[in-house]
């Protein structure tokens, strides 16, 4: 069988006009997945996924860079970071790639924007949802989840007060990709790590407290989630940003379909350090056994 292997590059114009980039590899008529990553970091982070040739053979894999991130529109007014607007930019990607009732994984604070999906689209528009290392909206859930470790520098992260200096925010930035792996990271090799800095260096102060800190209704998701929508929950057991079993407990509460895969010693970012390849075998037969049920076309 040959693999499509070509990566497609291109930007999608959102309702309200922001330049939303996408991208695609393999072949389209697979069924889908949809990848969104998390806070400062883009499409890019998911490099390694998307040359993996057994996800490649049975699926159909895309991605973006979520607004106000990466090589996406970075606007400077709160009402561009209204919950309409990150599903609209969802729904232009599917309109352009064409996809239908795709597989979403959103990592870290991607998973964040699968709320504001069902908040606005129908749900038939997706399949299942995986979490990856993820949490399913923000708020209130936030401090509920998150380490103690990310909330200690959290204001720094995202520059949340006016006395906090540029040279604190990108100190704090430095930190929050080492939180990213394991302690410590000196495995992961140092082109990584600062790939991933320099992405979130495009993103202004003041977007990064809007991407965080913005309003979400989750009723939409929940009552998915209720009547029975696919979930995959997958964490690193050593993930420093957010407490794995603090998420099952919160999404146990709400999804009636939930299924958990843990990573023993992970970490916040699996799929990018030396969980990678328990994180692809725990996508691949999760997204199979949806085929095998005949729930996802």
């Amino acid at each position: 069988m040959t693999i499509a292997t070509a990566q497609s590059h291109t930007t999608v114009t959102s309702s309200d006009g922001t330049a939303i980039y996408a991208t695609a590899v393999g072949n389209p008529e697979l069924p889908s997945i949809v990848f969104i990553h998390g806070f400062a970091l883009s499409a890019k982070v998911f490099e390694r996924l998307f040359s993996d040739s057994r996800l490649l053979q049975r699926f159909y894999l895309v991605a973006f860079d979520v607004r106000g991130h990466g090589r996406s529109g970075k606007p400077l007014s709160p009402e561009s970071y209204e919950q309409r607007l990150f599903a609209d930019d969802f729904k232009a990607v599917l309109d352009h790639f064409g996809l239908k009732k795709p597989i979403v994984v959103g990592w870290s604070l991607g998973g964040l924007v699968i709320a504001d999906i069902f908040a606005h689209l129908p749900r038939e528009m997706v399949s299942a949802v995986v979490y990856l290392n993820s949490l399913p909206w923000g708020g209130p859930a936030i401090p509920r989840v998150a380490t103690p470790e990310i909330l200690a520098i959290l204001p720094q992260v995202i520059g949340a007060t006016g006395d906090i200096d540029v040279a604190t925010t990108f100190a704090a930035r430095v930190h929050f990709i080492e939180m990213c792996f394991n302690e410590p990271a000196e495995d992961i090799p140092i082109s990584i790590k600062w790939e991933w800095l320099g992405m979130g260096v495009t993103q202004p102060p003041a977007v990064a407290g809007m991407a965080v800190g913005r309003t979400q209704d989750e009723s939409g998701l929940v009552e998915a989630g209720r009547a029975g929508l696919p979930v995959l929950l997958v964490y690193g057991t050593r993930d420093r940003l957010l407490d794995g079993s603090a998420v099952e407990s919160l999404l146990r509460e709400n999804f009636m379909a939930l299924e958990v895969h843990k990573i023993e010693g992970g970490s916040h970012s699996p799929f990018a350090d030396e969980g990678y390849e328990e994180t692809v075998v725990a996508l691949e037969k999760y997204a199979k056994s949806l085929i095998r049920r005949e729930s996802y076309k």
